[in-house]
C-alpha cells in the first residue's frame, strides 16, 4: 500500500470563489520572472515517463449508500462525485461503519484508491458482493493511519465494492473525501435486474408487458425491425425503483431498429432503463419533466433528418450512456438536457462513454452535439456529469458541448476532428476539467461567473479567435427577472480560474475578445504551459483585474500582452507519446515548479488521472512513474459496443 501525506483541503463555495488579482494595466510594476530548474536531459520520453494505460475509474458517478451520514452535507455520494472538495462522513463516534457503491453487475476491481479527511479508519476491510448481503474480502487492513491509501494488486469480481471501517482512527466518525474504484465496468444503467425476464415478439405484446411490469422486470423485444406508428408508452404503472429498475430492451445490443415516426413515450415514470435499440424515427425523443431517472443504455440515435432533436430529457437523474449519436444534418442538437418550465434545467443528469460523430449541420449555430440547458435557464444549476464522451468530426456547430446553465461538470472527454469546441456560453461556477481538445476549429470558450478550466490539453485549434477565449459582454451578470432579450446577451466572465492547461500547436494561444466591450474581471491564469509557432501565446485586449502567474511559454510565436511577472520563457521539453500527446518529462522545467499551491482545491490528479503530489507540475501532465489510467478517447472505449 502506498501512504501519501494527507493535506485538508479548504472547502471554497463556487458563488464566492475567491481569487487574489492585480491588476495588468500598461506601466503598472513588474518583478523578475520565476526562475527554473535548468533542463538537464531532452529527447523524447521514455516509457517510464509516460507510464502504460491501466484501469479504467468505474466508481465516479455511481449509486452509493451509507451506514449512516453525519448530517445531510455529506452524503454516501459525495465520496464517488470526483471532487475532492465534497465528502461522505458517518455519525460520530460510532462502529462499524460502512460506505458501498454499485459498479453494475459483474463489474472486475484492480485498485481501490481512499482518501480519507481528517477522521480516517485504522482497521477496515474492502469487500466486493455480488448481492450486496454475501461479502469477499479483498483486503484487510489493520494498521491504517489516514491520508490516502492505494491499494493495487485486487482481483475481485462483483456488483457491490464496500469499505467497512471496524475501528476509528479519531473520536469522530468515518469520512472519505474520495473512494475510487478501478477495474472493468459492470452493466451500467442503475441497477440490476431481480425480477423476472419477458420476451415479446410485436410492438403491441411490449406494450402489454410494459403495462403490466412490476419494479426489477426485464422486458425483452425479440431482434428484427418493428415500424412504430403510435408512441410505446411508459406512465407510471411502468416505473421500477432505484435498486430494482424496470429494464425495456433489445435481445441483442443493435438487434432492434424501432422504425417510424416514434418510439416511446414518457409520462409519470420513473426508475426505468432503455437499452439496446437502434433509433431511426422521424421525431424527437422527449422524455418529459414529469418522469424521473429515465436512463438510456448502449442505444444507436441515427433519426431520420426531419427530427429536430434526437434527444430531449427534462426528466431529473437520468443517465445516458454508452450510446452512438451520428449522422445528422440538418439543424437541433443530439442530446439536450432540459427541465420543467422556462428556467429550471434538469438535475443530476450522468452523460458518459457516449460517441457522438458525423454531426453536418452547416448553418452557423445550432448543432450541438450536446446542450446543458438554454439560455432562459441560464441561473438554474443542475449539477451534470458529462465525462468519458468522445466527439468526431462533431461539425454542427462551433459548440460541440454547449453550456447554458449552472453548475455543471464537464471532464474526461476527447474532441477530435471538429468544428464544435467546448462553450460556457450562459450560467455560472461551471468546471471543465482534464478534457482533450485536438486538431479542430474550437477549443474553451468562457463566458459567465466563477469558472474553473484546469488540467485541459488543445492542441492543433485552427480558429484564429483563439484555442482557449477568455469572451467579454454586453451585459455584467444575468439576473433573476430581467428580460428575455437581456438573458439571450453575453456576460462577461467574472471569477474566472484556468490553470495547468497544455495549449500548444495552435494558431492562436490564450485570447481575448474585442467585438463586446463590457470586459472580463478577476480572471487568475496560472501555472499553464503556452507553446505554439504561430501569432500570440497570451493575448487578451480587455485586460483588467487580471492574474498572471507561473506559465510557461515556449515557441516562435510572440509573447502578447502577458506581463512579464506572469510568465517565464523556457522549453518546456515537450514530446509527443504514442498517442501524439505533447507531455513534460522528468527532466522538463515544469516539474515542481507550479507557482500557486492552493491548486488541490480544484483537482487532485493530472489529465491522465495520476496523482498530484507536492508542488504540482505546470500544465496538464504530472512527470509521474505512476501508471496513466486516462488517455485520449477512441471509439473502443466508447459506444454500445464498448466493453
Amino acid at each position: 500500500m502506498m501512504k501519501t501525506t494527507h493535506r485538508v483541503v479548504a472547502v471554497l463555495a463556487a458563488a464566492t470563489l475567491s481569487l487574489t488579482c492585480v491588476p495588468a494595466a500598461a506601466g503598472a510594476a513588474e518583478i523578475t520572472p520565476q526562475a527554473t530548474a535548468p533542463a538537464s536531459q531532452t529527447g523524447p520520453l521514455t516509457a517510464t515517463e509516460v507510464g502504460p494505460l491501466a484501469e479504467s475509474l468505474i466508481s465516479q458517478g455511481r449509486p452509493a449508500t451509507a451506514s449512516s451520514v453525519e448530517t445531510s452535507a455529506f452524503p454516501a455520494s459525495a465520496a464517488v462525485d470526483g471532487s475532492s472538495t465534497t465528502r461522505w462522513a458517518s455519525e460520530e463516534g460510532v462502529d462499524p461503519q460502512w460506505i458501498t457503491v454499485d459498479l453494475g453487475a459483474g463489474a472486475s476491481v484492480s485498485r481501490v484508491l481512499l482518501n480519507w479527511e481528517d477522521a480516517y479508519a485504522s482497521k477496515y476491510t474492502v469487500q466486493i458482493s455480488d448481492d450486496g448481503s454475501t461479502w469477499t474480502t479483498l483486503k484487510n487492513e489493520t494498521a491504517g493511519d489516514g491520508g490516502t491509501d492505494d491499494i493495487t494488486g485486487l482481483s475481485g469480481t462483483g456488483r457491490y465494492l464496500r469499505v467497512h471501517g471496524t475501528a476509528r482512527g479519531t473520536a469522530y466518525g468515518y469520512s472519505l473525501w474520495e473512494l475510487q474504484v478501478y477495474g472493468t465496468p459492470g452493466t451500467p444503467g442503475g441497477g440490476g435486474s431481480s425480477g423476472p425476464t419477458t420476451t415479446v415478439t410485436s410492438i403491441s405484446a411490449l406494450q402489454t408487458a410494459i403495462n403490466n411490469s412490476d419494479p426489477g422486470d426485464t422486458i425483452v423485444l425479440k431482434n428484427g425491425s418493428y415500424s412504430v406508428s403510435t408512441a410505446v408508452s411508459l406512465g407510471s404503472s411502468a416505473s421500477g425503483t432505484s435498486a430494482e429498475p424496470v429494464i425495456v430492451k433489445a435481445e441483442t445490443v443493435g438487434g432492434v431498429t424501432l422504425t417510424g415516426s416514434s418510439s416511446f413515450s414518457f409520462s409519470g415514470v420513473h426508475d426505468v432503463s432503455i437499452q439496446g435499440f437502434r433509433f431511426t424515427q422521424s421525431t424527437t425523443i422527449d422524455v418529459g419533466s414529469s418522469s424521473k431517472a429515465v436512463d438510456f443504455i448502449r442505444n444507436e440515435f441515427v433519426l431520420a433528418q426531419s427530427a429536430e432533436h434526437n434527444l430531449i430529457v427534462r426528466s431529473d437523474d437520468s443517465e445516458i450512456a454508452y450510446n452512438w449519436f451520428h449522422g445528422k444534418s440538418t439543424i437541433g442538437v443530439y442530446l439536450g438536457i432540459e427541465g420543467p418550465g422556462t428556467d429550471t434545467v434538469a438535475k443530476n443528469s450522468h452523460i458518459h462513454h457516449n460517441y457522438f460523430s458525423d454531426q453536418t449541420f452547416a448553418g452557423a449555430n445550432g448543432g450541438e452535439s450536446i446542450r446543458l440547458g438554454t439560455s432562459p435557464k441560464a441561473l438554474s444549476s443542475g449539477g451534470a456529469i458529462v465525462e468519458y464522451n468522445l466527439f468526431e468530426n462533431a461539425d454542427g456547430d462551433p459548440e460541440a458541448i454547449s453550456v447554458k446553465s449552472s453548475g455543471h461538470t464537464i471532464r474526461y472527454n476527447t474532441i477530435r476532428d471538429s468544428k464544435g469546441g467546448i462553450v460556457l456560453r450562459h450560467g455560472n461556477n461551471n468546471k471543465v476539467l482534464s478534457n482533450y481538445i485536438l486538431n479542430g476549429e474550437n477549443g474553451i470558450r468562457i463566458y459567465g461567473n466563477d469558472h474553473v478550466i484546469m488540467n485541459n490539453y488543445v492542441s492543433g485549434v485552427s480558429n484564429v479567435d483563439g484555442a482557449i477565449i477568455v469572451g467579454s459582454g454586453t451585459v455584467r451578470d444575468h439576473f433573476v427577472g430581467e428580460s428575455a432579450d437581456s438573458r439571450k446577451k453575453y456576460d462577461a466572465p467574472d471569477r474566472i480560474r484556468i490553470g495547468l492547461n497544455t495549449v500548444v500547436n495552435n494558431v492562436n494561444g490564450l485570447a481575448g475578445e474585442t467585438q463586446r466591450t463590457v470586459q472580463p474581471l478577476n480572471v487568475t491564469i496560472v501555472d499553464n504551459i503556452f507553446q505554439g509557432s504561430t501569432n500570440k501565446l497570451a493575448d487578451v485586449p480587455l485586460m483588467q483585474d487580471f492574474y498572471w502567474r507561473g506559465n510557461i511559454l515556449w515557441g516562435s510565436a510572440a509573447n502578447g500582452n502577458i506581463p512579464t511577472v506572469g510568465y517565464t520563457r523556457v522549453n518546456p521539453q515537450l514530446a509527443q507519446d504514442a498517442a501524439g500527446v505533447w507531455k513534460i518529462g522528468s527532466s522538463s522545467p515544469a516539474v515542481n515548479a507550479a507557482f500557486m499551491t492552493d491548486h488541490g482545491t480544484w483537482v487532485s490528479d493530472d489529465i491522465e488521472g495520476r496523482l498530484r503530489a507536492g508542488v504540482y507540475d505546470v500544465g496538464a501532465h504530472e512527470a509521474t512513474s505512476t501508471a496513466a489510467t486516462r488517455a485520449p478517447l477512441t471509439t473502443a472505449k466508447v459506444g454500445p459496443s464498448a466493453p
